[in-house]
C-alpha cells in the first residue's frame, strides 16, 4: 500500500479547483469520491478502492486524479445548482420578484462547463480507433 494513492490526493485535487475555500464536510467528499470512483471504473477502467484504509490498490497518474477530482466537482456543481434552484421567488398576478435568477444562471452554466470537461477527460483517456 505504501506509495499507492491515497483518497485526500484526489480530494486535494478537487479542493484546489476552488478559488476561495469552501467548507465541505469530509463525509460528502467521500460520497463524492466513491460516485467519481464508480463512475471512472464504469466509463474508463476498473479502480480498486479499500474504502477502510482510503487507499487505491495502486498509483494513479496525474490526469487519472484529476479525472476523478473532476467528477467529484461535477457532483458539487450539481448540489450548487440545486440549491441556487430551490432558492424562494415570490410569483403574484401583479409582482414577481427573484432576486436570485442570475445565480441560478450561473449555477447551470457552471455546471455545463463542468460536466463537459469531464466528458472531454474521458474521450482523452479512451484508446484511439487508430491503433
Amino acid at each position: 500500500m505504501e506509495g499507492n494513492t491515497r483518497a485526500s490526493e484526489v480530494i486535494d485535487f478537487f479542493e484546489s479547483s476552488f478559488a476561495d475555500k469552501h467548507t465541505i464536510p469530509d463525509s460528502l467528499e467521500m460520497v463524492w469520491l466513491i460516485r467519481a470512483i464508480g463512475r471512472y471504473s464504469v466509463e474508463l477502467d476498473p479502480l480498486n478502492f479499500d474504502e477502510e484504509f482510503l487507499v487505491f490498490d495502486t498509483k494513479l497518474d496525474a490526469y487519472t486524479i484529476d479525472t476523478l477530482a473532476t467528477f467529484m466537482k461535477e457532483s458539487y456543481q450539481e448540489r450548487q445548482t440545486s440549491l441556487a434552484n430551490k432558492r424562494v421567488s415570490i410569483v403574484g398576478r401583479d409582482i414577481s420578484i427573484d432576486g436570485s435568477n442570475g445565480a441560478k444562471t450561473a449555477e447551470s452554466a457552471h455546471l455545463k462547463y463542468v460536466a463537459e470537461k469531464g466528458r472531454k477527460m474521458v474521450e482523452n483517456q479512451k484508446p484511439s480507433a487508430f491503433v
